[in-house]
């Protein structure tokens, strides 16, 4: 038998991509440092908040206040809160006086016909 030399046949196989080097730049990103409280609030900060709600609520409600911007409607009660707080607290205790006055008249008044019932009940039964 003849020899017979094998022809070995090469396949071109596609050539793997070659990588790109990407050079950083030298500059570090700038971070901004995080705002946070040192402190905590303090107690006078939350103190008269919903007199700032209220004066609010009153501002907004009021017709002459269209035309006002509410940066500056919340600007006046940021700083007038105390004096609303002070305000609502003797209407309170008007409304207060007002109410125990009506309740002391009202407990009299039921005191007298109680009375007067039992009173005429027993002149009846002593008839």
């Amino acid at each position: 038998m003849p020899k017979i030399d094998k022809v070995k046949k090469t396949i071109n196989l596609p050539s793997k991509p070659e990588k790109v080097k990407i050079k950083k730049s030298k500059i570090a990103q700038k971070t901004k440092p995080s705002k946070s409280l040192t402190k905590p609030r303090s107690p006078i900060h939350k103190e008269n908040t919903l007199a700032y709600y209220n004066c609010l609520l009153e501002q907004i409600a009021n017709p002459g206040n269209d035309q006002v911007k509410i940066t500056k409607m919340c600007h006046n009660c940021k700083h007038n809160k105390g004096k609303v707080a002070i305000a609502q607290e003797e209407c309170k205790g008007k409304l207060i006086k007002e109410v125990a006055k009506g309740y002391l008249a009202f407990g009299q008044s039921l005191g007298r016909y109680l009375q007067a019932d039992i009173v005429g009940q027993v002149k009846q039964l002593k008839k």
